[in-house]
């Protein structure tokens, strides 16, 4: 029986006439009927949260369409508050060591690692690693770079960063290679930079390409540093970072391969 029959039959008599309600008795009665809808109000909220988790699992078990909207969502100058909406709470923050007023937040998802660079709770810089899967269902997660028609793990870090000649790197804390170039008035003369680390795959023969690069840069041998660029920018990008600050801050904010084990 349900509950509307219950409160049907609670108001007759025996012999089927309507019975009178007195005050407290119709105040129970729309009291308990208040209560039934908000139990159902109640249930179908968490029926509709079962169901949206549902749907995202399967779109992001067998397509990239969320993670590709969550980041595409995120744009130079937005104010944290309105990034945080997309992303949520970083895992990890960490001050800068070129500038303690600039933090490096990091959000690490199974198909990327996303830094947003902070000051003064606007975005100034965004950095996207695109992770190494173990999914044979679908391919790996190869985004869009922006202001290009490149993508991740597709495209090499010289397809992207066309005519640049300003690089970093390291094979110290984490072996990693980068190269930026300044855009023009289409990219509102942000700072494109693309490159590729080690977090979770490591490029082959790079850790002594950048070995050798580190030696002739010592050495003042600009021949040699030429050559070995040109061959580091030939590896395919695994992270992209547009900025409004110098490219430094974003080779300041990778992770060194302990940080991001522990964090991790």
């Amino acid at each position: 029986m349900s509950v509307q029959d219950i409160l049907r039959k609670s108001e007759v008599n025996a012999d089927g006439t309507p019975k009178k309600k007195g005050f407290f008795a119709r105040l129970a009665s729309g009291f308990l009927l208040l209560m039934v809808i908000l139990m159902g109000l109640g249930n179908w909220a968490d029926t509709k949260q079962l169901l949206t988790e549902a749907y995202q699992a399967f779109i992001t078990n067998f397509t990239h369409q969320i993670e590709n909207n969550r980041v595409a969502s995120l744009d130079i100058g937005n104010y944290l508050q309105f990034a945080q909406k997309s992303v949520g709470i970083p895992q990890v923050i960490k001050a800068s060591n070129l500038d303690p007023t600039i933090e490096y937040r990091y959000y690490k998802d199974p198909k990327y690692l996303l830094t947003l660079i902070n000051k003064d709770q606007r975005i100034v810089g965004i950095v996207l690693h695109s992770l190494q899967q173990n999914n044979s269902i679908i391919s790996e997660f190869t985004p869009m770079v922006p202001f290009t028609d490149n993508l991740l793990k597709v495209n090499s870090i010289a397809d992207i960063t066309l005519d640049s000649n300003l690089f970093f790197y390291d094979y110290q804390n984490i072996s990693y290679y980068l190269q930026s170039k300044e855009l023009g008035p289409q990219g509102m003369f942000l700072n494109l930079l693309a490159g590729f680390t080690e977090y979770e795959q490591v490029q082959p023969n790079a850790f002594s390409m950048l070995n050798e690069l580190e030696h002739a840069t010592l050495d003042g041998n600009s021949a040699d540093v030429s050559a070995l660029t040109q061959k580091l920018a030939t590896y395919p990008a695994n992270f992209y970072a547009i900025s409004e600050i110098p490219p430094e801050y974003i080779a300041d904010s990778l992770l060194t391969k302990h940080e991001f084990k522990a964090y991790f």
